[in-house]
Protein backbone atom coordinates (compact mmCIF):
# COMPACT_ATOMS: atom_id res chain seq x y z
CA UNK A 1 0.00 0.00 0.00
CA UNK A 2 1.12 3.42 -1.20
CA UNK A 3 2.05 6.23 1.64
CA UNK A 4 -0.88 8.52 0.12
CA UNK A 5 -3.49 5.37 0.30
CA UNK A 6 -2.31 4.89 3.87
CA UNK A 7 -2.77 8.28 4.83
CA UNK A 8 -6.83 8.26 3.11
CA UNK A 9 -7.45 4.95 5.19
CA UNK A 10 -6.37 6.38 8.90
CA UNK A 11 -8.85 9.90 7.64
CA UNK A 12 -11.55 7.56 7.11
CA UNK A 13 -10.70 5.37 10.18
CA UNK A 14 -9.44 8.02 12.22
CA UNK A 15 -11.52 11.38 11.40
CA UNK A 16 -9.92 13.08 14.12
CA UNK A 17 -6.42 11.88 13.11
CA UNK A 18 -5.26 11.60 16.80
CA UNK A 19 -1.97 10.08 17.34
CA UNK A 20 -0.72 10.59 13.66
CA UNK A 21 0.18 13.63 11.32
CA UNK A 22 2.29 13.70 7.89
CA UNK A 23 5.74 14.96 7.06
CA UNK A 24 4.46 18.69 5.94
CA UNK A 25 2.01 18.68 9.01
CA UNK A 26 4.65 17.98 11.84
CA UNK A 27 6.82 20.77 10.38
CA UNK A 28 3.84 23.05 10.39
CA UNK A 29 3.18 21.94 14.09
CA UNK A 30 6.41 22.81 15.47
CA UNK A 31 7.13 26.03 13.89
CA UNK A 32 3.85 27.23 14.99
CA UNK A 33 4.29 25.40 18.90
CA UNK A 34 7.27 27.72 19.17
CA UNK A 35 5.53 30.94 18.99
CA UNK A 36 2.37 29.52 20.58
CA UNK A 37 4.72 28.49 23.55
CA UNK A 38 5.58 32.07 24.02
CA UNK A 39 2.38 33.45 25.29
CA UNK A 40 0.48 30.15 26.04
CA UNK A 41 0.84 28.92 29.78
CA UNK A 42 0.07 25.79 28.24
CA UNK A 43 2.83 24.23 26.56
CA UNK A 44 2.69 22.30 23.33
CA UNK A 45 5.13 20.10 21.93
CA UNK A 46 5.15 16.88 19.76
CA UNK A 47 6.58 13.42 20.62
CA UNK A 48 7.38 10.86 18.52
CA UNK A 49 5.75 7.28 19.68
CA UNK A 50 7.61 5.13 17.13
CA UNK A 51 11.35 4.17 16.45
CA UNK A 52 11.86 5.48 12.87
CA UNK A 53 15.10 4.60 11.23
CA UNK A 54 15.89 5.59 7.33
CA UNK A 55 16.78 3.05 4.50
CA UNK A 56 20.07 2.60 5.35
CA UNK A 57 19.60 1.67 9.26
CA UNK A 58 20.44 5.40 11.03
CA UNK A 59 18.28 6.06 14.11
CA UNK A 60 16.91 9.31 12.86
CA UNK A 61 13.27 9.55 16.14
CA UNK A 62 13.76 7.39 19.19
CA UNK A 63 10.44 6.62 20.45
CA UNK A 64 9.35 9.34 23.05
CA UNK A 65 11.52 11.16 21.72
CA UNK A 66 10.59 15.46 21.79
CA UNK A 67 10.52 16.40 17.56
CA UNK A 68 12.11 19.85 17.38
CA UNK A 69 12.81 21.75 14.03
CA UNK A 70 15.80 20.22 13.98
CA UNK A 71 14.39 16.85 13.87
CA UNK A 72 11.82 17.34 11.54
CA UNK A 73 14.92 18.61 9.33
CA UNK A 74 16.48 15.14 9.32
CA UNK A 75 13.32 13.79 8.41
CA UNK A 76 12.85 15.76 5.55
CA UNK A 77 15.73 14.62 4.05
CA UNK A 78 15.37 10.88 4.22
CA UNK A 79 11.03 10.93 4.06
CA UNK A 80 8.23 13.09 1.69
CA UNK A 81 5.59 15.35 2.75
CA UNK A 82 3.20 13.05 2.96
CA UNK A 83 4.70 10.22 5.00
CA UNK A 84 2.64 9.39 8.41
CA UNK A 85 4.34 9.08 11.43
CA UNK A 86 2.70 8.07 14.95
CA UNK A 87 2.63 11.05 16.88
CA UNK A 88 1.99 12.08 20.27
CA UNK A 89 0.91 15.67 21.27
CA UNK A 90 -0.66 17.00 24.89
CA UNK A 91 -3.74 18.88 23.56
CA UNK A 92 -5.25 15.94 22.08
CA UNK A 93 -8.76 15.90 23.04
CA UNK A 94 -12.07 17.99 23.78
CA UNK A 95 -14.21 18.93 26.04
CA UNK A 96 -18.21 19.60 25.99
CA UNK A 97 -19.20 22.10 28.42
CA UNK A 98 -23.16 21.76 29.08
CA UNK A 99 -25.20 21.79 32.07
CA UNK A 100 -26.66 18.34 32.90
CA UNK A 101 -28.87 19.91 35.84
CA UNK A 102 -31.88 21.18 34.16
CA UNK A 103 -34.20 19.83 31.92
CA UNK A 104 -32.94 21.64 28.71
CA UNK A 105 -29.31 21.04 30.02
CA UNK A 106 -30.06 17.55 30.24
CA UNK A 107 -31.72 16.78 27.14
CA UNK A 108 -29.38 18.89 25.07
CA UNK A 109 -26.21 17.67 26.89
CA UNK A 110 -27.04 13.80 26.67
CA UNK A 111 -27.87 14.50 22.84
CA UNK A 112 -24.14 16.07 22.40
CA UNK A 113 -22.63 13.52 23.98
CA UNK A 114 -23.89 10.46 21.89
CA UNK A 115 -23.41 12.52 18.70
CA UNK A 116 -19.24 13.16 19.52
CA UNK A 117 -19.25 10.05 21.18
CA UNK A 118 -20.05 7.79 17.64
CA UNK A 119 -17.11 9.86 16.09
CA UNK A 120 -14.39 7.41 15.06
CA UNK A 121 -17.04 4.52 15.89
CA UNK A 122 -16.10 5.08 19.96
CA UNK A 123 -12.87 5.21 19.83
CA UNK A 124 -12.46 8.82 21.24
CA UNK A 125 -13.94 7.81 24.39
CA UNK A 126 -11.14 8.43 26.29
CA UNK A 127 -9.83 12.03 24.41
CA UNK A 128 -13.52 13.19 25.48
CA UNK A 129 -14.40 15.25 28.78
CA UNK A 130 -17.54 16.47 30.07
CA UNK A 131 -17.90 19.31 32.63
CA UNK A 132 -20.95 21.26 33.46
CA UNK A 133 -19.80 24.81 33.52
CA UNK A 134 -16.95 26.76 32.18
CA UNK A 135 -15.70 27.13 36.36
CA UNK A 136 -15.62 23.22 36.77
CA UNK A 137 -13.86 23.58 33.61
CA UNK A 138 -10.90 25.95 34.22
CA UNK A 139 -10.28 24.26 37.46
CA UNK A 140 -9.14 21.45 35.50
CA UNK A 141 -7.14 23.02 32.87
CA UNK A 142 -5.32 24.68 35.51
CA UNK A 143 -4.76 20.83 36.66
CA UNK A 144 -4.35 18.32 33.81
CA UNK A 145 -7.29 19.38 31.19
CA UNK A 146 -5.62 20.02 27.79
CA UNK A 147 -8.11 20.23 25.07
CA UNK A 148 -7.72 20.84 21.77
CA UNK A 149 -11.47 22.12 20.51
CA UNK A 150 -14.14 22.89 23.16
CA UNK A 151 -17.66 22.56 22.43
CA UNK A 152 -20.48 24.71 24.48
CA UNK A 153 -23.62 23.58 24.38
CA UNK A 154 -26.28 24.49 27.34
CA UNK A 155 -25.62 27.23 30.90
CA UNK A 156 -28.56 28.32 32.65
CA UNK A 157 -29.53 31.73 32.10
CA UNK A 158 -28.68 32.36 36.00
CA UNK A 159 -25.05 31.70 35.82
CA UNK A 160 -24.65 32.96 31.99
CA UNK A 161 -22.74 36.23 33.21
CA UNK A 162 -20.79 34.55 35.81
CA UNK A 163 -19.92 31.67 33.19
CA UNK A 164 -18.55 34.04 30.55
CA UNK A 165 -16.00 35.88 33.25
CA UNK A 166 -14.68 31.88 33.18
CA UNK A 167 -14.52 31.44 29.39
CA UNK A 168 -12.20 34.45 29.45
CA UNK A 169 -10.16 33.23 32.41
CA UNK A 170 -9.81 29.92 30.13
CA UNK A 171 -8.66 32.06 27.61
CA UNK A 172 -6.14 33.48 29.50
CA UNK A 173 -4.72 30.20 30.11
CA UNK A 174 -4.45 29.47 26.53
CA UNK A 175 -6.23 31.40 24.09
CA UNK A 176 -5.28 28.74 21.56
CA UNK A 177 -7.88 26.21 22.41
CA UNK A 178 -10.56 26.14 19.62
CA UNK A 179 -14.46 26.34 20.43
CA UNK A 180 -17.87 25.70 18.43
CA UNK A 181 -21.28 26.82 20.40
CA UNK A 182 -24.24 24.67 19.57
CA UNK A 183 -27.31 26.61 19.71
CA UNK A 184 -30.90 24.22 19.42
CA UNK A 185 -34.23 25.64 18.20
CA UNK A 186 -35.52 25.05 21.32
CA UNK A 187 -33.88 24.29 23.72
CA UNK A 188 -30.99 26.97 22.90
CA UNK A 189 -32.10 29.60 20.68
CA UNK A 190 -29.77 32.07 21.10
CA UNK A 191 -25.70 31.93 21.35
CA UNK A 192 -23.84 32.46 24.68
CA UNK A 193 -20.96 34.04 22.90
CA UNK A 194 -21.68 34.82 19.07
CA UNK A 195 -18.04 35.91 17.99
CA UNK A 196 -17.16 31.81 18.54
CA UNK A 197 -17.99 29.62 15.30
CA UNK A 198 -21.69 28.72 15.69
CA UNK A 199 -23.63 25.30 14.30
CA UNK A 200 -27.12 25.32 14.92
CA UNK A 201 -29.58 22.26 15.71
CA UNK A 202 -32.88 21.72 14.44
CA UNK A 203 -34.48 18.50 15.54
CA UNK A 204 -36.87 19.01 12.47
CA UNK A 205 -33.66 18.99 10.18
CA UNK A 206 -32.42 15.34 10.22
CA UNK A 207 -29.00 16.40 8.94
CA UNK A 208 -28.41 19.49 11.10
CA UNK A 209 -26.25 16.64 13.64
CA UNK A 210 -24.67 15.86 10.54
CA UNK A 211 -23.45 19.31 9.93
CA UNK A 212 -22.13 19.57 13.21
CA UNK A 213 -19.89 16.36 13.35
CA UNK A 214 -18.66 17.39 10.05
CA UNK A 215 -17.46 21.42 11.75
CA UNK A 216 -15.92 19.84 14.67
CA UNK A 217 -13.83 17.20 12.17
CA UNK A 218 -12.79 20.31 10.67
CA UNK A 219 -12.06 22.52 13.49
CA UNK A 220 -10.32 19.52 15.34
CA UNK A 221 -8.13 18.86 12.35
CA UNK A 222 -7.62 22.50 11.19
CA UNK A 223 -3.88 23.17 10.51
CA UNK A 224 -1.48 25.26 12.70
CA UNK A 225 -0.18 27.71 10.84
CA UNK A 226 2.69 30.10 11.76
CA UNK A 227 1.23 33.14 9.29
CA UNK A 228 -2.38 32.91 12.01
CA UNK A 229 -0.01 34.34 14.58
Amino acid sequence: MSAAEQHSNSKTDNPLRIGMCTLDELEEKVRAFRIMNQSALKKRYILSRELVNSQNGQVLLNKSEEIDISRAKLLRRNFSGTQVFKTFQPDEGLVIVSDMGSPEGISLGMDIVTQIMNIGGGAYEGFIDRVDNFGDFLGLLKKALFPRLILIGYIPPDRLDHEKLNFVRSRRIDNYIRAIEITHTVFKPRPYFPQIKQVQINPEDSKSWGRLIVEIVREYTKHYFVEDF
